[in-house]
């Protein structure tokens, strides 16, 4: 299936100026959504919509495509998104390209989860449905809603559930305000971004903001540094330092390629290649500004250690997570080969699961290990993992926490 991703981002906003392109957490916020797009894989292309060259600008700086500048027509305040993406839609079919689906993602929606947008897709992909968009359920149940009536006194909408339990009500839910994702065929078709036959993605509440009022950003920006992998796991009581890599110095990347691309390290990876310089430091930039993945260096910072070229630290090793499903996470890790066989692995995993799980809500850890890793297998053992299958590569292990 032949998918195309459109941001759409009109240039005239009204209540934040310049919306699409203000600054959300150090980058501007519709960079957020072209990152998600990208990282995803999902599709042929990632263009932005737009009738400002200033967006368009940034809009490349971000590496999405702008190949046409959207119409006054579709940049009025009476047109409908799915107008803006039929007009896109007719424009590359003009130019010989068609497309078999197409998400929408949303300029303003820095909590996107790639792996949700994956989902979404895999769900069309499936023929499973014709459209699929994130939703989340309403904090209180509507049918317990109050109104104000014209004698001034409130009264229930709905009395019937006057003395209803909460947990009893059916769940209510609502537009989360992200992206969809729908067949063109149907988009053609119902000129909506859904219909009869639309999946929803349900988001937690805490995924979900709306940007209208600059109090509404003010509140985004708290719920993400909420949501964030951490700068550092700091274990001052041991003189080690776990550090997010987007946060190492030059000197620490060089160290950590240099460990990562030793025989020892290499032959138990799931990418075993080794990996030259400049593709690391291009990897290295990817990692910036990505609330889907990180990696942490496992840094030794005893005051009196004096490295090899005057180096004032050793690298130890190196954890990895990604976000795969709703509270679950993948993992991976690999030790310095001075420092295996002493504990380290088991005693940085049991710390840094603790605060993933109580701060990023993460409930299950899954993990693949190669089969022949005799010391990587009894690691995720002794952590209470379960192996849950294997193939002729790998055994396969989840974690509760």
């Amino acid at each position: 299936m032949k998918i195309l991703a459109i941001i759409p981002a009109r240039g005239g906003s009204k209540r934040i100026p310049k919306k699409n392109i203000k600054e959300f957490c150090g980058r501007p916020v519709i960079a957020w959504s072209i990152g998600a797009a990208l990282r995803s894989r999902c599709f042929d292309e990632v263009m932005v919509s737009t009738d400002s060259e200033e967006i368009a600008a940034v809009a490349r700086e971000y590496s999405a495509g702008v190949p046409f500048m959207r119409s006054a027509k579709a940049a009025d305040d009476y047109a409908t998104t799915a107008d803006v993406l039929l007009e896109v839609l007719d424009e590359y079919e003009r130019r010989g390209c068609r497309f078999d689906a197409v998400a929408c993602i949303y300029a303003t929606a820095p909590f996107i989860r790639e792996y949700r947008l994956r989902e979404a897709c895999r769900l069309l992909e499936s023929g499973m449905c014709e459209s699929a968009f994130t939703c989340v359920e309403y904090s209180y149940p509507v049918q317990r809603g109050l109104r104000v009536c014209s004698d001034g006194m409130v009264r229930m909408r709905f009395p019937e559930y006057s003395s209803a339990r909460s947990q009893d009500l059916e769940p209510t839910y609502h537009d989360a305000g992200q992206f969809y994702v729908c067949t063109v065929e149907s988009l053609r078709r119902d000129r909506s971004l859904w219909g009869p036959e639309t999946r929803p993605i349900v988001l937690p509440e805490l995924e979900v903001q709306d940007l209208d009022t600059e109090t509404d950003w003010k509140l985004a920006e708290m719920k993400y540094e909420i949501m964030k992998f951490p700068h550092h796991f700091d274990r001052c009581d041991n003189d080690e330092l776990i550090l997010n890599y987007v946060y190492t110095t030059v000197p620490m990347q060089r160290e950590l390629l240099r460990h990562r691309n030793s025989d020892s390290v290499r032959r138990q990876m799931v990418n075993g290649e080794i990996i030259p310089e400049d593709d690391h430091f291009r990897w290295l930039g990817t990692l910036e500004g990505n609330n889907d993945k990180a990696y942490y260096a496992v840094i030794d910072r005893t005051p009196d250690f004096d490295g090899a070229d005057g180096m004032d630290f050793k690298v130890k090793g190196s954890v990895n997570f990604e976000w795969v499903a709703p509270g679950v996470m993948e993992r991976g890790i690999w030790i310095a080969e001075d420092y295996r066989g002493k504990g380290l692995a088991r005693r940085i995993l049991k710390d840094m699961y603790e605060v993933i799980a109580e701060r990023m809500g993460v409930r299950k850890i899954v993990t693949k290990v190669r089969i022949g890793n005799e010391a990587s297998n009894a690691l995720e053992l002794s952590l209470g993992a379960i192996p849950v299958r294997r193939d002729d590569g790998y055994q396969y292990y989840e974690l509760a926490l």
